[in-house]
């Protein structure tokens, strides 16, 4: 799927395949604290269904992003330092500005994944 985003210096089109690759990466940076899921909180692997986008008119979207945190994570630091990482790295690489970031926490794993519906808005 390709969006149609309208900048200040024009129009360009941004694959929902550079925003997942986008998310990963920052996950990642996390050393495993952070597993990326989908909306029921299962844990994904190559799929791209651990993330949500709306589009606004005017060129802003809201990202929405399903994880699950491993146990003795911090739920607050991991979440902000995310949405914060998320937002400069999505900037810097597209020139568009997320007007929103959720990080929708579907769970704590230690052996289990234990069901939480937390959301994080920054």
């Amino acid at each position: 799927m390709f969006y149609e985003v309208k900048t200040q210096g024009g129009t360009i089109t941004l694959d929902r395949a550079v925003l997942g690759h986008i998310i990963r990466r920052e996950a990642a940076a996390f050393g495993g604290k952070v597993v990326l899921s989908s909306a029921k909180g299962k844990p994904v692997g190559e799929d791209v269904g651990f993330f949500d986008c709306e589009w606004s008119d005017e060129g802003s979207f809201e990202l929405r992003v399903f994880v699950v945190l491993r146990f003795g994570a911090s739920i607050s630091a991991v979440t902000m330092e995310l949405i914060r990482r998320l937002r400069a790295r999505i900037d810097a690489l597209t020139g568009v500005r997320a007007s929103r970031v959720v990080i929708a926490v579907k769970g704590v794993l230690s052996k289990n994944i234990s069901r939480r519906d937390l959301e994080i808005i920054g």
